[in-house]
């Protein structure tokens, strides 16, 4: 469904979607296990409180992000407020799915760094370190693995049956009848509360499943799934 043009290499692609998020991963990261850390080991209760609020909070945001944002009508005019929501929203994901094996388009980059520090020096303002910190921290690590299960559901083939899931469920949403569904990327829940959950998979004949939207881009030589 997802032919690659010839002379692009999956391998080289998926090569460069880690490098460019690989910088995010170790702040986000280091600034999590930092907050953690200390939360967990002097107010146990708190941390894990606020770093489960932080999570749930991310399943929400992600979901809300993706619908509304990446995908919602950003269109150029007059003024600079405008013109660079077109250019930054629009052209980015809209470039994702008219290249979904493109590795300059399947994770976040440092663009997202001024974001989370802002989130982080006004959750410092308002509260402990563990409390809303935590709840930053459970934020920011959630994007970490959000971003990272994208990643693999684009380049890797785990068999796991939640890596089968995922990777239907967000493949649908790139093929040309889901583009109004499937918005969560790492789980379908908010999708089935807000009525964009996409279709069960159904046996064809009764005997064999669907076919899987991503098939005919496996059928190329893929990312070694270890690297």
């Amino acid at each position: 469904m997802f032919p690659v043009p010839e002379g692009i290499v999956l391998a080289d692609e998926a090569r460069t979607a880690r490098r460019r998020f690989y910088p995010v991963t170790i702040l986000f990261t280091a600034y999590s296990t930092t907050v953690l850390v200390s939360a967990f080991v002097f107010h146990p209760g708190y941390a894990l409180a606020y770093l489960a609020l932080g999570v749930m909070a991310w399943t929400l945001l992600e979901y809300l992000v993706h619908r509304f944002i990446l995908h919602g009508p950003f269109p150029d005019g007059p003024g600079f407020f405008k013109h660079r929501a077109h250019t930054f929203f629009d052209t980015m994901h809209a470039d994702h799915h008219q290249r979904p094996w493109d590795g300059m388009y399947i994770n976040g980059y440092l663009d997202s760094v001024p974001f989370a520090a802002l989130f982080v020096a006004v959750s410092f303002l308002l509260t402990p370190y563990y409390k809303a910190p935590v709840l930053v921290a459970g934020l920011l690590q959630s994007y970490v693995l959000e971003e990272w299960i994208h990643y693999s559901v684009h380049f890797c083939r785990f068999r796991s049956r939640y890596f089968q899931y995922i990777r239907f469920h967000h493949w649908y949403h790139h093929s040309p009848r889901g583009a109004a569904q499937g918005f969560g990327l790492t789980s379908g829940l908010w999708d089935r509360i807000s009525g964009t959950r996409i279709p069960p998979r159904r046996p064809a004949g009764g005997r064999q499943r669907e076919s899987d939207p991503q098939d005919e881009l496996w059928r190329r030589p893929l990312a070694d799934s270890r690297r």
